[in-house]
């Protein structure tokens, strides 16, 4: 990535990448958003043919502000992690984004995803600011509606803890993804 930060420049004379149809497997147009394959063009012992990485982005074929002319790639997620709700596409880059840019919480956060009435929804979970006196409902609010605002759907119900109570796990990382819907599969 060069210091404009639009993508990944791509090294296009030693490897191919495609977007595909995350169904159908089909090559979509430039821009257009799908599962990132890979086809390595210099390597004869152990090629890669269309090798489907699980990340999920597009490409774009005009010139960067930087001057190169290489194809970028831009990653939008992981296959993985995508929920779809109200068919919206729902990344964990995308929550992360807005939680990190409020002002009102810390930027840790939590995402569980679940199954309710055969409808996926999620609900996400905050941590108010350090010394904050704002009223947890007024950052549950004002969260939601930036999630909804950036992600295009709302989610079931934003919680709202106090600094730190989110808590790492025995690694000291946090758990930000819980996927529930697999339980019920």
């Amino acid at each position: 990535m060069c210091e404009q930060k639009d993508g990944l420049h791509i090294i296009e004379d030693q490897i191919l990448v495609e977007v595909v149809d995350l169904e159908t497997g089909e090559v979509l147009g430039d821009g257009e958003q799908g599962e990132i394959t890979y086809t390595t063009l210099l390597k004869h012992a152990r090629p890669n043919i269309r090798f489907r990485s699980g990340d999920i982005g597009w490409i774009d074929r005009s010139p960067c502000k930087c001057g190169r002319t290489t194809t970028r790639l831009h990653i939008q997620g992981r296959k993985d992690e995508m929920f779809i709700v109200s068919a919206v596409n729902v990344f964990p880059s995308d929550v992360e984004y807005v939680v990190r840019n409020d002002e009102g919480t810390t930027g840790e956060y939590r995402i569980r995803v679940y199954d309710e009435n055969y409808t996926t929804k999620y609900e996400v979970s905050v941590e108010r600011a350090f010394g904050s006196d704002e009223p947890y409902d007024e950052v549950a609010k004002r969260v939601e509606g930036e999630l909804k605002t950036h992600t295009g759907v709302r989610p079931a119900k934003v919680i709202v803890y106090d600094t730190g109570k989110l808590g790492v796990s025995a690694e000291h990382k946090a758990k930000r993804f819980i996927d529930e819907r697999k339980k019920n599969n």
